[in-house]
């Protein structure tokens, strides 16, 4: 039966031109004093209108359903926006949503402002992080953490030489909710300081020289999983927990963190060609001598523009010397905690190129009387986040007011905010339309002429054409000219 039942409902979809997408996912909610969290499954369905049905199935209230819901796309991301008066199982409740999805995820923000409840529904997981980014898991043989490589897992013709430098520590900082942390060692290997690497991509010792580019940290979409870190979208931040302790104490060391967006196509560090394949790079990754330090690095794109590269990947590679050879036996970095960060807010909200009054990034909802119908172009906004979007959809109430929404979200999903304007349009005065209907003629003639002959009704503000004050022949002498003239 449920079978028939499912067959039944897609060829009823495929019949009405309808286009349904499923997200299946946690959901956190926060309800009644209690919190919990199951998976549950979202659902998008699509009319021909273009306008969406959204389908929640929520622990304690049970399925709800949004219908007509206004939707933008830009870039890939679409940004559903809807206030509505939905069924649970505990009665109608006003339910607000702000939920955006791209690539197959969804993430979501659900309030009912009469219950004091929010739910937080999240199938993103860690396309947008880096793999074993709190180096946790060391699950592999070759003693390194997993996705992450130093000389264990070297290419190169000393390879068999180069020295063990990429271990697991117990030391971590303050605060740190995990048992381990990578640390990095500079070792001496005849006569010669090789530094401590680790690395998303794959090292190579190719030669005794320390300077050369033979010696380096490469990745390539080529490489596989393990040697290659795909990312979804443009990070603005990379913060790193960092302690970095010197073998010979020398002020002028430097170690150094590199993290390199490219669209996948081969890259080494040392470089040993000009790349073009770039898309960006993290600014100021040299740190001095430290104890246990949360590093943030912005990231840097315009420098890269003209590579005209996707960001497709991420490289990342941390070593005990900005330069090589240049370091100090059992130079130390330890590492823990990286985190790739998208920002995604809104600094200004304009309409028709002037600031909206009253604005604050803080205040959600406004109340705007518009001149003439809205248009979503005469609203723009100012936003920050590499691969931040800007969401525009509009919707008309009942009494012919206007819904419109403003959202901002990072390139993550995680981060973002929905401006709502409450709009009304200003009432437009038609002289001499005498009648409302819309149009000057004669129509307007006769009833004006009823007016001033005492058995009409008409509207008063459009009927005293000459401005003296009274609505009389003269008035009628110059809507007759209006009319004539119209045509």
């Amino acid at each position: 039966m449920k079978k028939a039942f499912l067959s039944l409902s897609l060829a009823m979809m495929a019949f009405m031109g309808l286009h349904a997408e499923s997200y299946t996912g946690p959901i956190v909610v926060n309800a009644m004093g209690m919190t919990r969290t199951q998976t549950v499954t979202v659902t998008t369905t699509q009319a021909d209108n273009g306008l969406y049905t959204l389908v929640l199935e929520v622990p304690i209230f049970g399925t709800m359903t949004m219908n007509d819901v206004h939707a933008a796309t830009t870039n890939g991301v679409t940004v559903y926006s809807a206030e509505r008066d939905v069924e649970t199982s505990m009665g109608t409740m006003r339910t607000i949503l702000f939920a955006r999805a791209t690539n197959g995820m969804m993430a979501a923000n659900v309030t009912l402002p009469d219950r004091g409840a929010t739910m937080w529904f999240n199938t993103v997981g860690d396309h947008f992080q880096l793999p074993n980014s709190d180096l946790e898991a060391w699950t592999g043989s070759n003693g390194e953490p997993d996705r992450w490589h130093g000389f264990k897992t070297a290419t190169g013709t000393w390879a068999w030489a180069a020295p063990a430098q990429l271990g697991q520590s117990e030391d971590v900082h303050e605060g740190s909710t995990g048992k381990y942390s990578a640390v990095i060692t500079a070792k001496n290997a005849f006569g010669t300081i090789a530094n401590g690497t680790m690395t998303s991509g794959r090292l190579n010792a190719g030669s005794t020289s320390a300077s050369s580019t033979s010696n380096n940290a490469s990745t390539s979409e080529d490489y596989g999983e393990d040697f290659y870190m795909p990312i979804d979208a443009k990070p603005d931040q990379f913060k790193v927990w960092l302690k970095y302790t010197q073998g010979t104490s020398n002020a002028n060391n430097k170690a150094n963190v590199s993290v390199k967006t490219f669209d996948g196509t081969y890259y080494q560090e040392p470089i040993d060609k000009t790349y073009t394949n770039l898309s960006g790079s993290i600014v100021g990754g040299e740190i001095a001598a430290c104890g246990w330090t949360q590093f943030t690095f912005p990231f840097d794109y315009d420098s890269y523009a003209a590579n005209n590269a996707e960001t497709k990947a991420i490289f990342v590679t941390v070593s005990t010397n900005a330069n090589p050879g240049q370091g100090s036996n059992n130079d130390m970095v330890y590492i823990d905690d990286m985190e790739l960060v998208y920002l995604g807010s809104m600094s200004d909200l304009r309409y028709k190129g002037e600031t909206i009054n009253g604005w604050n990034p803080a205040v959600t909802t406004y109340s705007m009387e518009l001149q003439g119908e809205p248009n979503l172009d005469d609203f723009t906004a100012t936003i920050e986040g590499a691969s931040a979007v800007l969401g525009k959809s509009m919707e008309q109430n009942a009494d012919g007011s206007y819904r419109i929404a403003i959202s901002v979200v990072s390139g993550d999903l995680q981060a973002g905010a929905c401006y709502i304007i409450n709009a009304t349009v200003a009432a437009t005065e038609r002289p001499g339309d005498v009648n409302d209907d819309g149009i000057v003629d004669i129509g307007d003639i006769t009833a004006l002429i009823a007016r001033v002959l005492g058995s009409g009704q008409v509207i008063e503000s459009r009927a005293d054409l000459n401005a003296d004050g009274f609505i009389d022949v003269q008035d009628v002498t110059a809507l007759i000219a209006m009319v004539l003239g119209s045509h």
